[in-house]
């Protein structure tokens, strides 16, 4: 049985163009040892590699001075491979009515038995390099028209496996997080001292947060004296609910089960009814179970975040209305609950999610419909407490 035959790169074979590959050809002008066409027509070798294809097509003009048709045609070629080298991709005829083709025939190069391309390139290689080419410079605009953007099993469908293959290099080799905008939250807005609200400012920033629903009355909900107690566990569940929504850079709606998943391991008061007694522990539990979950991954960055977020959102966006970040905050998580409560979609089997999404969350157990009941009855009090009794 034949064996393959394994040549080992040297100083003798190896192109001197790019340095990395087997020399498979030689320029009969300067004599360098080359590999592709490619390493042919490089910058480095540009001198003489157009000085060898005027030669060549100058000759043969001369050959052909009887022949008008074939040399219009040789003309033709000349400038359209002078062009698409110059330009070098097709997104330089973009301003221009001139259609970009890549269809050069090699056999109209080939007149009179002068073979000038086969003297120093393997003919079916360029071949199938421009063949290759074309499939390249297949505009993805194209591939993806009427395409949701969003769903992003059928972009990846779309992809040519080199793209997918740069799009996972791309994520091993740089910090996607720093490529994306960070999310600014709704409650960053502040009135700096006590004034008369401005109707205008005052819609143009309520605009941006979580719609409050009606609220039952404190009263109505229980005839008890709420314990002291009550005021912290409530701040127990905002840290979580403020780490949450920034760790999913506000896209916590999109992840609602992951996103309820998160609130409930790092509140305490929320998963186990634990009580707090002043506000420091409320918030430093927060930050423990942070550290603590093994599929959060935080820093003192973000914990420093979070407690900067949980004082605006229990200051509120002015004096006269100091419970309202409060209220959009438990609207919010309300709101998550609900969604949380609709019968769970079949997972998408499609081969982005199936490569990506199933590392994301790996140890993350959904809530329970009766886990979730729960908590609404717990928020729909804090909701009412918030509205009647809260005072910071």
């Amino acid at each position: 049985m034949a064996s393959a035959k394994i040549i080992e790169l040297n100083d003798a074979n190896t192109c001197k163009v790019c340095d990395n590959a087997l020399a498979r050809y030689s320029c009969p002008r300067c004599n360098i040892i080359y590999c592709s066409l490619t390493c042919y027509q490089a910058e480095v070798h540009l001198d003489c590699s157009e000085s060898f294809y005027k030669e060549n097509v100058m000759s043969e003009l001369n050959l052909d001075s009887d022949h008008p048709e074939s040399k219009a045609k040789i003309l033709e070629i000349l400038q359209r491979t002078h062009e698409n080298n110059r330009m070098g991709s097709p997104a330089m005829f973009a301003d221009s009515d001139q259609e970009y083709t890549s269809d050069i025939d090699l056999d109209d190069l080939e007149l009179n038995g002068a073979r000038p391309f086969s003297q120093f390139v393997d003919i079916e290689d360029l071949e199938e390099d421009l063949d290759s080419d074309d499939d390249i410079y297949v505009d993805l605009s194209e591939r993806l028209a009427g395409v949701n953007l969003d769903d992003a099993d059928t972009i990846w469908d779309k992809l040519t496996n080199d793209e997918r293959q740069d799009f996972v290099a791309f994520l091993k080799s740089k910090d996607v997080s720093k490529l994306i905008p960070s999310w600014t939250p709704w409650w960053m807005y502040s009135e700096a001292k006590v004034s008369e609200v401005n109707p205008e400012n005052s819609e143009g920033f309520k605009s941006q947060c979580p719609k409050v629903g009606n609220v039952k009355d404190f009263a109505t909900v229980t005839t008890k004296r709420p314990a002291n107690c009550v005021k912290y566990n409530l701040i127990n569940l905002l840290c979580a609910y403020a780490f949450t929504v920034r760790y999913y850079n506000g896209e916590y709606a999109d992840f609602a089960n992951e996103a309820l998943a998160t609130i409930a391991a790092l509140s305490l008061a929320l998963k186990k009814g634990l009580n707090f007694e002043d506000y420091e522990t409320a918030v430093k539990s927060v930050e423990q179970e942070c550290i603590n979950c093994e599929w959060i991954v935080t820093d003192a960055e973000n914990l420093d975040l979070m407690k900067d977020d949980i004082a605006k959102i229990l200051k509120g966006p002015n004096p006269q209305e100091s419970s309202f970040y409060v209220l959009c905050a438990l609207s919010d998580f309300q709101n998550l609950l609900n969604e949380c409560r609709k019968p769970k979609e079949q997972n998408s089997t499609g081969g982005f999610s199936a490569q990506f999404l199933s590392d994301q969350f790996p140890q993350v157990q959904y809530e329970t419909k009766d886990k979730i009941k729960k908590y609404l009855k717990k928020t729909d009090y804090f909701l009412s407490f918030a509205k009647d009794v809260l005072k910071m």
